[in-house]
């Protein structure tokens, strides 16, 4: 009993620690400074994120972005290097998902990653540069529905009103039968 009970408790730990320890991971590196940050870590369909990472990539020295996951891609006028390629999506125009981009003096940069109006997900944009490599994620949630202005609150007034009017009508036709017979 005390076997089944031990490990009953284990499968149970292991069945929530595992998905916590999942998310605990929004921006995981693998670079030898693991400098990848993205801000924000969640936004709305449509909205964009910065991956930035410094103090890692050789100045001047191409570094190659991609992003893959629902709708997240790169602005296609931002590249700072040629080498930018385009992935034909199931729109009519093409859609950055890979471009190269150059670490500033400082050894740093920032790419702005864009996201669909209709798509929502985890993207996971990587930055590689011979063998260094720095990737990092974000939530792409669904947008909230907009608001009309209309609450319902005023709903079970009405319903409660429109009741009282009918069981007036109904008093108001038994009465009227009642006197006329």
């Amino acid at each position: 009993m005390k076997r089944t009970l031990v490990l009953a408790s284990l499968c149970l730990l292991a069945v929530f620690a595992v998905p916590t320890a999942a998310n605990a991971t929004t921006e995981s590196t693998y670079g030898p400074m693991g400098c990848a940050t993205i801000t924000p870590v969640a936004v709305t369909q449509g909205e964009s994120a910065t991956f930035s990472c410094d103090d890692t990539f050789t100045p001047d020295t191409p570094v190659t972005v991609t992003v893959a996951g629902p709708g997240c891609h790169l602005p296609a006028a931002e590249p700072t290097t040629a080498g930018a390629t385009a992935q034909s999506g199931t729109q009519q125009s093409a859609v950055l998902t890979s471009a190269a981009y150059a670490a500033d003096a400082t050894r740093a940069f920032a790419v702005k990653i864009e996201t669909s109006k209709t798509e929502s997900g985890t993207c996971t944009v990587t930055a590689t540069q011979g063998t260094t490599t720095e990737t990092a994620s974000f939530q792409v949630s669904e947008r909230a529905f907009a608001s009309t202005g209309f609450s319902g609150a005023l709903l079970p007034w009405i319903g409660g009103g429109l009741l009282v009017a009918g069981i007036a009508a109904f008093a108001v036709v038994g009465v009227r039968r009642c006197h006329a017979a």
